[in-house]
This record gives C-alpha cells, structure tokens and sequence, in this order.
C-alpha cells in the first residue's frame, strides 16, 4: 500500500563531453527528443545547437551537436530515421516538451512510423539536461553563464487557466505527503505494479535524502478508477500554485492548464505555501494520488511529477 501523511501548514561550437553512463536494463519504445540552443557559443558568437534523444529508462542516449544551418525539419528527420534503423528497441512514441519547437517536430516525424506526443512528461531528459547544465556545459569551450542563467529563468508565457474537465473532478483532495524512501532503494513501497494507473519514472539520480518529504495531492472520489482513466489520457505534467490570486492548477500536455480549485481560505493558502516549500526542497519532484477514500489502502492512479520552474 502506498503510505502518506497530511501536511501541515506551515563554425559549430565543441561537441559535448560523453554523457555519464547509461542504465542498464531494456530500453524503452519511448522517447524523449529536444533540439534547441545551449549556453555554449563559438568564436562567432554562435549558439551551440544540440540534439538531445534518450528512452524512457535512460538506455539509451544520443548527443548530437548541430551548426545553426542545419536546424530544419529535414535534416531532424534523417537523424531521427537513422537512429531508429540502429535502435535495438524501436520506438513507438516520440515526446518532446518545447512548445517553441512543435511545428519543426511535427513535420519532422510526420511520414515515420512513430506517433509524436507533445508534453512536458518528459522526465528522462528533463534529469539528464539537468546534469548537463551542471556538469557537462560549464566544461566546454564557449560556455557562458549568462545564457545558463537566462535558459534556466525562461518561463512558458502566463496564461489564464482552462475550466477543468467535469470528468476529471473528484469529490474532495487534500494535500499529503509521503518520504522520498517510499520511491527509491530497499524500503520503496510504489513502482509500476502497484499504482494503477498513472506513471513513476527513476529518482535514483536526484539528489534528494530519503527522508526528505515528497508533497502531492490526494483527490478522492467515489469514482476513483473511471476518474484515474480519465487523469491518465491527460498528460499530467505538474501542479502549480498562485498564491496571490489564489489558484491550484494542473499542469498537462505542452501548454494547457487546468484550474483545480479556488483557495479561498487562509488555512488552504498556508498549505499550499508549505506545499510549495516542500515542493522546493524536493527538487521539484511532488505527485497526484487517487483513491476512494482517505481510509483506503491501496490507490487507483498515481503520478509522479516534477516542476523544473521552482
């Protein structure tokens, strides 16, 4: 059974070092594309361009320095065609979470036999272009601060959120939390098998102590399961928290925003200021649960999330 508790208030630049070694195990048929600049220029004063493509697991990874020239969705699709000719797992489904980039990467993959997913569930690569930014860029030859800083400061345009879905609605929630130890080494209580529907991805890489809390949101329903479906076709990404206009919004797919609930009180305000405080010293990880009641055992649906923008 899952365990939680409440909470309370309270010329092309210098390819890329090697990236660290990858897991082992069977790669995934999902995977996770970024092309984009980095914080790396050349004597020109040039971004650095770099495709980034990993799987699910983090089997696999590719690093592939691109010139400025060679942005397009041509030459996207010859790289991506050539990795899947040599892929020992061929993938199914290819994610990407820059909405910036959609329109390149949807013409790119449009004739491969792959179906091109636009979300910000792309926790394998998120991880690994986070140690790249700490470990790897600062290394080579060009690297500037100031666009690290700027990379890592740029937010997605603020909107305002969407009515959510009735559907998706359940009768109460609640803020909770449960011990990083539940996710990771020994004594880890969720993986895969035992959370219905929903989706964990690896924390062994996040520097974070086991006994650090990991804030989410319980929602319970009499309805749990039809409820849990309907949450798991909708990319889940996130939960955000305005605590000056008093919003609780979900985050899915590339850019759409739901609003959960209205914090009217000043005992929801202060939990969701510790939820966010907790969130921070979590590194971004938090979750969403969905149960029958707050009594039960077991959960119907459970995802993971982090939020990179905290």
């Amino acid at each position: 059974a899952v365990r939680m508790s409440s909470s309370q208030p309270g010329p092309a630049p210098t390819p890329s070092p090697a990236a660290p070694p990858m897991r082992s195990g069977k790669p995934s048929p999902i995977w996770e594309l970024d092309l984009y600049t980095r914080p790396v220029t050349n004597d020109a004063g040039k971004k650095l361009w770099e495709l980034l493509i990993c799987d699910a697991n983090g089997v696999m990874r590719h690093v592939e320095p691109l010139p400025s020239s060679l942005i397009n969705s041509r030459e996207l699709r010859k790289r991506v065609e050539k990795l899947i000719e040599r892929a020992k797992v061929r993938p199914t489904q290819v994610r990407f979470f820059r909405a910036e980039m959609q329109s390149m990467i949807g013409v790119a993959l449009a004739d491969l036999p792959v179906l091109t997913v636009p979300t910000r569930r792309t926790y394998e690569l998120r991880n690994w272009l986070e140690q790249r930014y700490r470990d790897v860029y600062p290394a080579m030859p060009g690297f500037k601060e100031q666009l690290a800083i700027d990379d890592r400061a740029r937010k997605a345009v603020e909107r305002v959120p969407d009515k959510m879905p009735d559907a998706l609605r359940g009768d109460k929630w609640a803020f909770v939390d449960l011990p990083m130890s539940e996710l990771r080494g020994p004594g880890a209580s969720i993986d895969s098998s035992n959370i219905g529907f929903g989706n964990v991805f690896s924390v062994k890489d996040i520097d974070v102590s086991d006994d650090t809390p990991i804030p989410g949101l319980l929602i319970t329903s009499a309805r749990a399961e039809p409820l849990a479906a309907w949450m798991s076709g909708t990319e889940l990404a996130s939960i955000s928290v305005n605590l000056e206009k008093g919003d609780l919004v979900l985050e899915v797919g590339i850019d759409t925003e739901y609003m959960f609930a209205r914090l009217w009180d000043l005992q929801q305000r202060e939990e969701a200021a510790t939820f966010l405080r907790a969130c921070r010293e979590a590194r971004g990880l938090h979750f969403i649960a969905v149960q029958q009641s707050l009594e039960d055992d077991g959960v119907k649906g459970f995802w993971l999330l982090r939020n990179y923008d905290i």
